[in-house]
C-alpha cells in the first residue's frame, strides 16, 4: 500500500532537517496516519515531498528503524512495523541545550507535579507531610546567597519536590520525577549560579514552597494544585531568564 504525505505535522524551526523529518514520520506512525504494514514511499518521493536530500530521508528512516517503528524488506523498501517505539521514554542530552526544547521539558514537569501536589494533599501521611515541611524549611535556609552554595540550594529545591512526589504513594510519579530532574539538574545549577552572581535569588520561591506545603498539610487538593501550577510557571520563567542572561543556552 502506497500513500502520500497529506496528514503531517508542520516542520519545526530550530531543529536539523533530519530531526524535523524524523518528527513528521514518527507523528504519522504514532497517530495512525500510516498503519502497521504500510510501505513508505521511496526515498526519492519522500525527498521530493519534504524538499530535502535523500541523505536526510535516509537518516530519518534509519532513526525510526532503530526505534523499532520501521523495518526494511528486500526489494520493497521501508514499511511500518510498529506504532510505538521499542525504546523507553528518553530526553536526549542535546535537548537540554536548546532553549525551545528546555521550555517543553519544563512544561512536562509542570503537568507531572501539579497533579502530584493535589494527590499528595489528598493522600499524604503525617510523616510525608512533615517531610515536605522539613524540605521547605531546608530550601528556605539554602536561599541565602551567603549560605552553603549552589549545589546545596538545588538539592534542597529538589528535595522539596521529590517529597511531594513521594507523598503521592505512587511510585511512577517518583520515577518520572527522578528521571526529569536528572536531566535538568545541571541546567538548574547553572541557573542558580547566575542568580547568585547577580546578588542572590528572589525570596519568592521560598514563599511559594511554604504555601504549597501549607496547602498539602491542610489537605486542600485544589489549592495545592493551584499553588504548584503558579510556582512551577514562575520557576520556569526565572530559570529561562537566568540562563538567557548568562548565555548558557542557544536556540
Amino acid at each position: 500500500m502506497m500513500f502520500n504525505l497529506q496528514a503531517t505535522t508542520p516542520l519545526i524551526n530550530g531543529a536539523t532537517l533530519s530531526d524535523q523529518v524524523t518528527e513528521v514520520l514518527r507523528h504519522n506512525v504514532v497517530n495512525g496516519v500510516w498503519s502497521v504494514g504500510d510501505v513508505l514511499p521511496s526515498e526519492s518521493a519522500l525527498a521530493s515531498d519534504f524538499d530535502v536530500s535523500r541523505t536526510v530521508i535516509r537518516e530519518a528512516v534509519s532513526r525510526l528503524k532503530a526505534e523499532g517503528m520501521l523495518s526494511s524488506r528486500q526489494g520493497r523498501g521501508a514499511f511500518v512495523s510498529s506504532d510505538r517505539p521499542r525504546q523507553g521514554f528518553a530526553i536526549p542530552e542535546r535537548d537540554i541545550e536548546s532553549q525551545r526544547k528546555l521550555a517543553q521539558i519544563l512544561e512536562l514537569r509542570l503537568g507531572l507535579e501539579i497533579e502530584a501536589a493535589a494527590i499528595a494533599a489528598a493522600r499524604a501521611s503525617p510523616d510525608a507531610r512533615a517531610e515536605i515541611q522539613r524540605a521547605a524549611d531546608a530550601f528556605d535556609r539554602s536561599s541565602d546567597s551567603s549560605g552553603p552554595g549552589v549545589v546545596t540550594g538545588v538539592s534542597a529545591d529538589l528535595r522539596f519536590h521529590r517529597a511531594i512526589c513521594e507523598a503521592t504513594e505512587n511510585s511512577y510519579y517518583l520515577s518520572l520525577f527522578n528521571y526529569l530532574v536528572a536531566s535538568l539538574r545541571e541546567t538548574m545549577l547553572a541557573g542558580r549560579l547566575q542568580a547568585l552572581k547577580r546578588g542572590g535569588e528572589s525570596r519568592d520561591a521560598v514563599q511559594e514552597h511554604h504555601d504549597i506545603a501549607a496547602s498539602i498539610a491542610q489537605g486542600d487538593a485544589e489549592l495545592a494544585r493551584e499553588r504548584m501550577r503558579a510556582h512551577l510557571k514562575m520557576s520556569s520563567a526565572r530559570l529561562l531568564a537566568q540562563l538567557t542572561t548568562g548565555d548558557e543556552l542557544g536556540e
